[in-house]
């Protein structure tokens, strides 16, 4: 009696000072964005009497929308940042200091390295961004083409040059996809036309011992036209020079790479951990679990190169805005977003990796072999560095490796003429730092 009793005297009470209301801005994680979110934060609502509303933002649009309300002062209480953008963001001065938060969720030992270095600005001692899930790639092959090749996978992914001679094998080939009936291309990968470019590029700039950007006498400046930048970016883009990866793909973004691996096009590619779940997915749902590819996946890391081996490792934080006006709340939202049951529910839903490194040790993860894979990936994940002016940094490597691409595309590339495109690169990237 007096449990019901207690129970009508808190609806009265949520009815007399009305419902909160939570802000969030996220972008398209997963096929139904809002209705994934709103499932996985239902228990925290009802706990909390406390109305969630999820607001998605393309993310060719996000990073305008969430300036403007830097900015003006008006926006959500919490949104998504890509990783890549904390730097930017926080050095507005418009996000909520979220220590305790991390220190709830564990500190700094619950996350990988690569990953801990995203909750900041560069330099700064106080964390503004809560881990939310991790993307990095990792190549995707099909097992029946390598087979079919003659190529043992360990040893193809064992070195660039066994990686390159892989290619070479695969392009002699006859195996055709059982599906198609056509012969496969060795390698797909976007050209300039993919939003992407700079991070299909950075692993084999990191492997050489490059960087795109490192200090120098205390001050930030560009690495892109070092010796050793430019003998990884020349490594990747002559692979397309000598016909193994299709002159086609250079035209095509990254989700039209994907498309060309699931239909059968591609014996081997590079992507996040969601083309994974999507192997488990129904056509008529989004996925191709019927194709030959997704029957015959396999996962490898990238190779390693002369001075290491290495992956981008990206994803998206939580950030909550200082101009929110339910930071407490917003916190405990964080909390339980950032939690063990919710980080794997998450990736359930999304089908990237969680960030809380605990969560990796879930059977569903280390269960699956592929999924596996990536979680051993991850520990040569590497991110970019979290800079107030990264956003301009980025553009302009971008802009200058798509004229890179350009001269692949016309057969026309050569050492002298990358060296003097990076050159131009960072002359423009010095000044945007300066």
């Amino acid at each position: 009696m007096l449990k019901k009793a207690l129970s009508t005297l808190l609806f009265l009470l949520s009815v007399s000072f009305g419902q909160k209301t939570l802000e969030v801005w996220i972008m398209p994680n997963s096929g139904q964005p809002a209705e994934d979110l709103k499932a996985l934060v239902a228990p925290f609502e009802r706990a909390n009497n406390v109305e969630v509303k999820v607001t998605v933002l393309d993310w060719g649009v996000a990073w305008t929308r969430i300036t403007a309300a830097a900015t003006s002062g008006v926006g959500p209480d919490i949104t998504q940042l890509g990783t890549t953008w904390v730097g930017a963001i926080s050095a507005m001065g418009v996000l909520e200091p979220l220590d305790d938060v991390l220190q709830a969720l564990g500190g700094q030992q619950a996350y990988l390295p690569a990953v801990w270095n995203t909750t900041r600005l560069a330099g700064s001692r106080q964390a503004t961004a809560m881990p939310w899930f991790s993307e990095l790639r990792a190549f995707y092959y099909r097992t029946d083409a390598l087979r079919s090749a003659g190529i043992n996978p360990a040893q193809m992914f064992s070195s660039w040059q066994n990686f390159e001679a892989g290619l070479e094998r695969l392009a002699r080939s006859s195996f055709t996809d059982p599906e198609t009936k056509q012969r496969l291309f060795p390698f797909c990968t976007a050209g300039k036309n993919s939003w992407d470019v700079l991070h299909n590029a950075a692993p084999w700039i990191w492997g050489a011992g490059g960087d795109i950007v490192r200090q120098v006498a205390g001050r930030w400046q560009s690495a892109l036209n070092t010796p050793e930048s430019l003998q990884g970016l020349y490594f990747f883009l002559s692979l397309a020079q000598k016909g193994l990866i299709p002159a086609e793909s250079l035209e095509k973004n990254t989700a039209q790479i994907e498309a060309d691996f699931q239909a059968g096009r591609c014996a081997t590619f590079a992507s996040g951990p969601w083309m994974i779940q999507r192997a488990q997915v129904p056509e008529a749902k989004g996925g191709f679990a019927e194709r030959p590819a997704a029957k015959n996946l396999g996962v490898a890391p990238y190779p390693p190169g002369p001075k290491g081996r290495y992956t981008f490792f990206g994803g998206s934080n939580l950030a909550i805005f200082t101009f929110s006006k339910n930071k407490p709340l917003a916190k405990e939202l964080l909390k339980y977003l950032g939690s063990l049951e919710a980080q794997l529910a998450y990736a359930r839903a999304t089908g990237m990796l969680p960030a809380l490194r605990a969560a990796w040790n879930a059977p569903e993860i280390q269960g699956n072999p592929l999924m596996r894979t990536f979680t051993q990936a991850a520990q040569f994940g590497r991110t970019y560095p979290s800079l107030a002016r990264w956003g301009g940094v980025e553009n302009l490597a971008v802009q200058h490796l798509g004229m890179a691409w350009d001269l692949v595309a016309q057969r026309k590339l050569t050492q002298e003429g990358l060296k003097d495109l990076m050159d131009k690169a960072s002359n423009a990237i010095n000044g945007a730092l300066r």
